[in-house]
């Protein structure tokens, strides 16, 4: 069966779903459940937390079984405490051992193990990485498609030339690069993903060229005809006026006057809506004349009110065609680069063996779609008989594909499954969540699927929940009543369950407080409220703002820095603000730049021959770059150090995928805008998104700007028109980027789907406002502009008298901040608020704030763990040796040793080619392969699927030098020491002696480097010395077959 828990914020979410994992982990009968149970998170954050609290529970419930809070339940499945303590313990003991199967994960991670397993399928390597920044790729994929313009590529030179003709007609401006990328984006985007999927659309043949180009004629002669007619139209009133002697200054008002332009106009020029006056006036004639003249021209009506009418019609009737024809067409030049950019994308992507996170479910489903559930687990190479996936509300419809075939085959063998979530936290729907999936549709997915709701609020004091309680039931309800009755669902039912009971122990009731405010004075808002709170005692790491945008986070970062307040903010640490990363990379542009006055400036002053370095690999440049500017300024490196790690986690990063070019990597960080996670600090405010703070709770809440989260936002969404019955149906088919503003859709085609996107941003921007509010523990303080007098002058304080519904004030509310002023002025049943007002701030105030002197903390100093061990240096100090400063404080390291610590590591292994090398040292003659291959699936270096293809892969290669593998009369040396004058030890990976004569042969799985041929130059100086006179050095890159 399916579980689905409702866990609203506070409510214990995570304790629910850790305590359903212990459970079905006890009482299941197999000593080794924890292998076929999978619990999936969606942030690696929420998985280390998982993890740590069941072997937390577990420690508990095996060392002191009552301590623990799951014990009331769980000993009821056992005979005895001691039972339950020995099962625990037992189970506790094989997780650590056999943590590598421990299956707590990110749904990502799982997607990305199960498509590996699926490498061959795909046609891909199974040592491809994943690529998180799409932004990159679809930059490079512009890029190489401008790259390809040539009279080779005559349609697509063509087509971007009309474009940019179209819009220079129109008198744009135009960036052929920049809007090439903007439009990318966007077709790369998950949102146009979704909307191409839900219609079914076929992208190849919807926006190919050809349908494209036929598209643009027929739309052409559509608005056209429809230009015409209205003009005919237009001048058959005029002259039929005319020749009543009537001119425009004879009518009331010249409320004709658009009329008379549009028959005077140029026959392209395209005519102007009618305004309502024209409307009205074409059902009532006396509304034409002055009251002096109507007698006069009253005769008139029957022959002029036709025409009006028959004007008026045109655009009652087909102004929607005509409207949404003109819309598309304007977005027609943007569509014709999909077909060629999807083409460089992806070959793109096969060329530096990464997939892209978004297409790589795409993939996954793609591949499983229809497949039974045995299948799947036989290429993973594992079962897993129990699922439990948290934050289910923003799971994307992809993900949920994916997943169904294995939850419908555990549930078809009486399996417990859980989903858990909550609707009103879904805020991802940019991202390709879907909340309606676990609102109801799932319910009908699955006959037995039971709901629980958790409705009580273990994280936030009284006050606050009472405050959440009764604002959320007054706001859904104002929500619903003004989408009307068209919209597909009631934000109403959806925070049914956001009233929640009071749990926490803590007698203090907590504090809220809202400030209405002139809007330059939001900043001084902030700053006052951080002030109160910690001289009431609280930390400045004790305090958190949250803010709706990166933009909003760095200005307010900044006025509290420059107000004497420490803060860190995950948004506002800019890798690129660092002097020393600065530093590097100017030194980096100066190598094949001389005219990089920069760079060359700085290198000069540090006596620095970058163009001699250049010799080394990028990463190693750069790390002597960096050894070379602490020596210079030891201060400024230590205060950077932070940056400097992220700075080579970016280089690392960047050559791992592209190689060592130097022009590449500056290219790379020019369009890229890489930022640092601050460490915690309890004397620093934090700044953060409300995007970043869902699922983290803190003490005290600022949210300032609350006006930033409006009803609507006036942004582009992909949809499309309703064109059945209408001059469109047969023209388009296809979903396209267009505006939501009013009314730019309410007069065309796309009315629908874009009341449809309005209903769902209602929802987003009400779970928005939720999370924010739902973070605190003991004081809230929401600061916002004040209300316009529309607002105000409409809102009154009100005795409460019935439900909330009942007393909504009559006015149209345009962001969230609003309806609270409505709620706090009474028309939602708050009470107990104090209102505090002056010439220009409005504050409503409950309970006092939290005093912080009471709050037990945890102590700020670790202990030290084991005491009593000496400690070495790392490296000599300068007095001991002559070792050169640019050496000293440089760890060496085994390329190998990490694959001691984790399995990451492994696989990071098998991309540099370790396993493939591994292979081929047990490799004599071609009859061996199979067997070494064997060999490295049963140590567990390669998963189940990849057998095949390593096998495949090097027999192809093997088999195109049998003359390296010989079977017989050639001494074969695989991986022999071979020991120098001076001691050193070196190891060729394959020699080969026969006829006195040595070839020397050294795999390389990686990019091409000159200090490979040092490296087999010395092999083969060794054996020069060892007598031999013809010796032959090979080196070998496998992957790709290419011999030096």
């Amino acid at each position: 069966m399916i579980r689905i828990m409702k866990a609203s914020a506070g409510s214990g979410k995570t304790f629910n779903l850790a305590k359903t994992y212990i459970r079905l982990l006890l009482t299941d009968e197999e000593r080794y459940s924890y292998r076929h149970i999978l619990a999936v998170t969606f942030t690696n954050k929420a998985t280390d937390e998982m993890k740590s609290r069941i072997l937390k529970e577990l420690h508990l419930l095996a060392v002191s079984p009552k301590d623990s809070p799951y014990y009331e339940e769980l000993v009821l499945a056992f005979e005895s405490e001691d039972g339950l303590r020995q099962r625990a313990r037992t189970v506790l003991c094989d997780i650590l051992h056999d943590y590598g199967a421990f299956a707590v994960s990110t749904i990502d991670r799982f997607f990305q193990q199960t498509l590996k397993a699926f490498s061959r399928e795909i046609g891909q390597f199974a040592t491809y990485q994943v690529e998180l920044d799409r932004e990159s790729l679809v930059s490079e994929s512009v890029d190489r498609v401008l790259d390809s313009l040539s009279d080779d590529n005559k349609d697509l030179l063509e087509w971007l030339t009309q474009s940019v003709m179209d819009d220079l007609e129109k008198g744009k401006r135009y960036n052929l690069e920049n809007n090439l990328k903007t439009v990318a984006m966007t077709l790369k985007s998950d949102e146009h993903r979704a909307a191409v999927e839900e219609y079914g659309i076929d992208e190849e043949k919807e926006y190919s060229k050809e349908n494209l180009a036929r598209m643009k004629k027929a739309l052409a002669g559509v608005m056209a005809s429809f230009v015409k007619e209205v003009k005919e139209a237009a001048k058959a009133f005029v002259s039929a006026a005319g020749e009543e002697g009537l001119a425009n200054e004879d009518f009331s008002r010249k409320c004709f006057n658009s009329v008379y332009v549009c028959a005077a106009s140029d026959p392209k020029e395209v005519p102007a809506y009618p305004s309502a006056t024209i409307f009205k006036n074409s059902e009532d004639f006396s509304k034409w004349f002055r009251k002096a003249d109507f007698k006069r021209y009253e005769p008139l009506e029957g022959r002029l009110m036709p025409l009006l009418q028959r004007y008026c019609g045109i655009f009652t009737e087909k102004y929607k065609v005509y409207s949404t024809a003109s819309k598309i067409s304007l977005i027609l030049n943007e569509l014709g680069i999909a077909g060629d950019l999807d083409r460089e994308f992806r070959a793109l992507m096969k060329e530096k063996n990464v997939l892209s996170l978004d297409d790589s479910n795409v993939i996954l489903r793609n591949i499983i779609d229809g497949t039974d559930a045995p299948f799947i687990y036989e290429k993973l190479g594992v079962r897993f008989e129990h699922f439990l996936l948290d934050e289910f509300q923003d799971t994307s419809r992809i993900q949920w594909d994916n997943f169904r075939p294995l939850i419908e085959n555990s549930v078809a063998q009486g399996k417990e499954n859980l989903l858990v979530g909550d609707v009103k936290q879904s805020i991802y729907r940019w991202r390709g969540s879907d909340w309606r999936m676990m609102a109801r549709e799932v319910q009908g997915e699955f006959t037995q699927c039971g709901v629980e709701t958790l409705d009580s609020n273990y994280r936030s004091l009284r006050n606050i929940v009472e405050f959440n309680n009764g604002f959320f039931e007054y706001a859904s309800s104002v929500l619903d009543g003004m989408s009307g009755e068209e919209s597909d669902f009631k934000v109403h039912d959806i925070y049914s369950d956001a009233g929640q009971l009071v749990k926490s122990k803590d007698v203090a009731g907590g504090s809220v407080e809202v400030v209405f405010c002139d809007k330059e004075d939001e900043m001084q808002e902030i700053l006052d409220a951080v002030n109160k709170v910690h001289e009431a005692g609280a930390r400045y790491g004790e305090i958190t703002v949250l803010v709706r945008s990166n933009r909003h986070g760095s200005e307010v970062a900044m006025f509290l820095m420059d107000n004497g307040i420490s803060v860190i903010s995950d948004d506002s640490l800019h890798l690129k603000s660092s002097a020393v990363a600065r530093q590097v990379v100017s030194l980096l542009s100066s190598v094949g730049n001389e005219d990089d006055t920069i760079g060359s400036f700085l290198a000069g002053e540090l006596d620095i021959n970058v163009a001699e370095l250049s010799c080394l690999s990028l990463a190693d440049l750069c790390e002597q770059l960096l050894r070379i500017l602490k020596a210079r300024d030891p201060e400024l490196f230590e205060s950077e150090t932070q940056y400097v790690q992220a700075l080579m986690d970016f280089v690392q990063d960047y050559v791992s995928v592209n190689g060592n070019a130097i022009d590449g990597f500056l290219k790379a960080w020019q369009e890229a805008d890489p930022k640092i996670s601050s460490p915690s600090d309890p004397e620093s405010v934090r700044v953060m998104t409300i995007h970043k703070s869902k699922g983290l709770e803190f003490q005290h809440v600022i949210f300032p700007f609350a006006e930033e989260i409006g009803l609507f936002r006036s942004e582009k969404h992909w949809t499309r028109p309703s064109v059945e019955g209408t001059e469109l149906e047969g023209i388009t088919d296809g979903v396209y980027n267009v505006s939501l503003r009013k009314p730019s859709n309410e007069d065309s085609l796309f009315r629908e789907g874009s009341q449809k996107e309005m209903q769902f941003q209602l929802v987003d921007n009400i779970n928005t406002f939720y999370v924010a509010l739902t973070r605190p523990v003991k004081g809230l303080t929401v600061i916002a502009s004040n209300p316009p007098e529309k607002i105000t002058g409409a809102i009154v304080p009100v005795a409460s008298t019935g439900s909330a519904a009942e007393v909504v004030p009559p006015c149209d509310f345009t962001d969230f901040s609003q309806i609270l002023y409505a709620y706090l002025c009474g028309y939602g049943e708050p009470s107990g608020y104090v209102k505090e007002e002056s010439e220009s701030k409005i504050v409503f105030s409950k309970g006092d704030i939290y005093d912080y002197s009471t709050l037990e903390r945890k102590a700020d100093t670790i202990s030290e763990l084991m005491p009593g061990y000496p400690s070495y240096p790392l490296n000599p100090s300068a007095e001991d040796d002559d070792t050169d400063v640019r050496e000293r404080g440089r760890l060496k390291y085994s390329a190998d040793s990490i694959d001691f610590f984790c399995d990451e590591a492994r696989n990071e292994a098998r991309l540099n080619g370790t396993v493939l090398h591994g292979i081929l040292s047990e490799v004599v003659t071609l009859s061996d392969l199979p067997d070494a291959v064997r060999h490295a699936f049963d140590a567990g270096e390669i998963d189940a699927g990849q057998e095949e293809e390593y096998l495949d892969i090097l027999t192809q290669r093997t088999s195109a030098h049998p003359e390296w593998f010989p079977s017989e009369d050639t001494e074969v040396l695989n991986e022999t020491q071979l020991i120098d004058t001076d001691g050193q030890v070196y190891r060729p990976d394959r020699v080969l002696i026969k006829d006195g004569k040595v070839t020397v042969i050294d795999y390389k799985f990686g990019e091409k480097n000159r200090r490979y041929h040092r490296q087999v130059a010395r092999y083969a100086d060794i054996y020069r010395r060892m007598g031999y006179s013809e010796i032959t050095p090979i080196i070998w890159y496998v992957l790709t077959d290419e011999v030096e």
